[in-house]
């Protein structure tokens, strides 16, 4: 006979095997319209865990099961309208599935990765407004409310909620009627205010109320005594809302809500025709200047460009209003700034916007025009900065064709473009090259571009700085390419102190490790320690024979306030030699510390209290006032 466990397996198989027949029958467009219309990237961990049929349908489906739990996202979730509020089930199962970090950490200070916190949930929590999932965390898994639970809780604006944190001693500040007032709340911004001692509130309070067009709430924020306080941007948090409404009603008191250019600014880049009507109809009008006309390009609102033009004075233009059109691609626009009688001004760096942008039809428009948009060696530039090969080609393919010289070769490994590069080397005649073109590539490490530029007939040159800028970036790779080519890419005499002032010993001992050896000198000592790089500077010395250093090694070291390498060199047999330049790079850099340290050896390191004053009188007071305490 089967054990309990056995039979309740074997049934469990049996259903399992009639929901795949049944869901098998659902076509695989079917599942893909489910799974991309009705589902979000957090619902695919649930899916998979439910079934293994389910588990099958995510892989087919190519979807990965990543679960982003960060309080910002859920919010964005919650505003998109593909989830409601989250059960008290869904926080046992997260808290069951996932690691929860443990306190509160504010954005700012994390690390990449995604961490979650528990001060997460509890927020998210009160922004649900869930009393019951608050005690839940907080009684049965001793969670603990952080500084941001104000916030969250305010813009969640439950009073049941804010009554418990309350209760349970949490004190609100003014972050709490901020976060109120964002939610468009007014009862709980009337309980807050309603504390003795009321909660307290600042500006931007009035400021969220006029960007989410909480009139309520503004309303009873000014009719308090005091009343809230507010400043010029309530007023251009309206328009960017394009609050009317709000606006009409901070500019009728007296004295009316400040306001100021940015006002007009924000109604323009967001394409609120009638609030920027309103605003200029004012008596005086709200205040322009010629930025205005960037801010109406940059959204692409052409309606607002024909509005603020057709005024009498029309809203001044100049060369970066046509900047801004062809750097976000607004053809339209673009086409009839020109077409005004005088057109919008504009110049060669015209060309340069367009490109930077890679809109490939505003550059054609711009160079058919009689006469055509002016262009020089940058347009080429840009266009191989940023690895628009299209562009690059067209550019090139015109009569006469956009201009370029040898820093051409330049943007473009500096961008690591190599599909550029070759178009570049194989037009004719080729686009010319020098040793900079390898300097940038190693520079930047594109290992695979410089294997290319050396394969070509003749290779593209390169000198001693090659290696040098390798060391300098931490490319072990390039550098081992570098130097195994036939013959080998010479080296620097500051390939060492590169790789030292870097502090990467790894490449330092490879150099040293060659045969010969890359050569140094007191500089790779000095840059070791001027970079605080005390574990290289150990090395080095440790050598046989030592790398040799002079005072400048303490000197720079005092300089960048690494007082454990001036300690450790100082400790030496014999001591690292110094001079006056330490206690005056000391004294410049206002590192007290370190100068103290200096002063204090048997015997102190020498020094021109003269020098040391004029290092820091312009910086660094505390210096002197302790320079001039100091017995002769």
């Amino acid at each position: 006979m089967a054990e309990p466990s056995t039979k309740r397996a074997k049934v469990d198989e049996t259903e399992e095997a009639k929901n795949e027949k049944v869901l098998g029958r659902l076509p695989p467009e079917l599942w893909q319209k489910i799974v991309d219309e009705y589902l979000h990237q957090n619902d695919l961990l649930a899916l998979a865990m439910a079934c293994r049929f389910f588990r099958e349908k995510q892989k087919d489906l190519g979807k990965k099961v990543e679960t982003n739990l960060y309080i910002y996202r859920l919010v964005d979730l919650r505003k998109s309208g593909k989830v409601t509020s989250h059960s008290l089930g869904w926080f046992r199962w997260v808290c069951d599935t996932f690691e929860i970090l443990p306190g509160f950490v504010w954005p700012h200070q994390r690390a990449k990765g995604g961490a979650v916190y528990e001060g997460d949930l509890v927020n998210y929590a009160a922004l649900q407004g869930s009393v019951e999932i608050l005690r839940w965390l907080m009684e049965d898994k001793g969670w603990e409310l952080n500084k941001d639970s104000g916030l969250w809780a305010g813009r969640g604006g439950s009073v049941e909620v804010l009554e418990h944190l309350r209760g349970k001693g949490y004190e609100f500040d003014a972050m709490t009627c901020y976060g109120v007032a964002q939610g468009g709340c007014l009862e709980a911004l009337k309980f807050l205010r309603g504390l003795d001692p009321p909660c307290p509130w600042y500006g931007g309070t009035c400021e969220q109320a006029a960007l989410g067009g909480h009139l309520e709430v503004l309303k009873f924020a000014r009719g308090q005594d005091p009343p809230c306080p507010w400043n010029r941007r309530t007023c251009f948090n309206a328009a960017q809302g394009g609050h009317l409404d709000v606006l009409q009603f901070l500019r009728s008191q007296d004295p009316p809500c400040p306001w100021d250019e940015h006002t007009c600014f924000y109604a323009a880049r967001e394409g609120h025709l009638e609030v920027l009507k309103w605003l200029r109809d004012q008596d005086p009008p709200c205040p322009w200047d010629w930025r205005l006309m960037k801010w109406a390009v940059e959204g692409g609102h052409l309606e607002a460009l024909k509005f603020l033009r057709g005024l009498d004075p029309p809203c001044p233009w100049d060369e970066h209003t046509c900047f801004y059109a062809a750097e976000r691609g607004h053809l339209e626009t673009l086409k009839w700034l020109r077409d005004q009688d005088p057109p919008c001004p504009w110049d060669w760096r015209l060309m340069k916007w367009a490109v930077e942008g890679g809109h490939l039809e505003a550059l054609k428009f711009l160079r058919g025009l009689d006469p055509p948009c002016p262009w020089d060696e940058h347009t080429c530039f840009y266009a191989a900065e940023r690895g628009h090969l299209e562009t690059l080609k067209w550019l090139r393919d015109q009569d006469p064709p956009c201009p370029w010289d040898w820093r051409l070769m330049k943007w473009a490994v500096e961008g690591g473009h190599l599909e550029a590069l070759k178009f570049l080397r194989g037009l004719d005649p080729p686009c010319p090259w020098d040793e900079h073109t390898c300097f940038y590539a190693a520079e930047r490490g594109h290992l695979e571009t410089l294997k290319c530029l050396r394969s070509q007939d003749p290779p593209c040159p390169w000198d001693e700085h090659t290696c040098l800028v390798a060391a300098q970036g931490g490319h072990l790779d390039v550098l081992k390419f570098l130097r195994s080519e036939d013959p080998p890419c010479p080296w620097h005499v500051g390939t060492c102190s590169s790789a030292a002032r870097g502090g990467n010993l790894e490449i330092l001992k490879w150099l040293r490790d060659q045969d010969p050896p890359c050569p140094w000198n007191e500089w790779t000592c000095a840059r070791a320690a001027q970079g605080g790089h005390l574990d290289v500077l150990k090395w080095a010395r440790s050598q046989d024979p030592p790398c040799p250093w002079d005072r400048r090694t303490c000197e720079v070291a005092a300089g960048g306030g690494h007082l454990d390498v001036l300690k450790w060199a100082r400790s030496q047999d014999p001591p690292c030699p110094w001079g006056e330049g330490a206690c005056a790079g000391a004294a410049y850099g206002g590192h007290l510390d370190v100068l103290k340290f200096l002063r204090s050896q048997d015997p102190p390191c020498p020094w021109s209290r003269r020098q040391c004053k004029e290092a820091s009188r312009f910086r660094h007071r505390h210096i002197v006032q302790w320079i001039d305490q100091q017995e002769d």
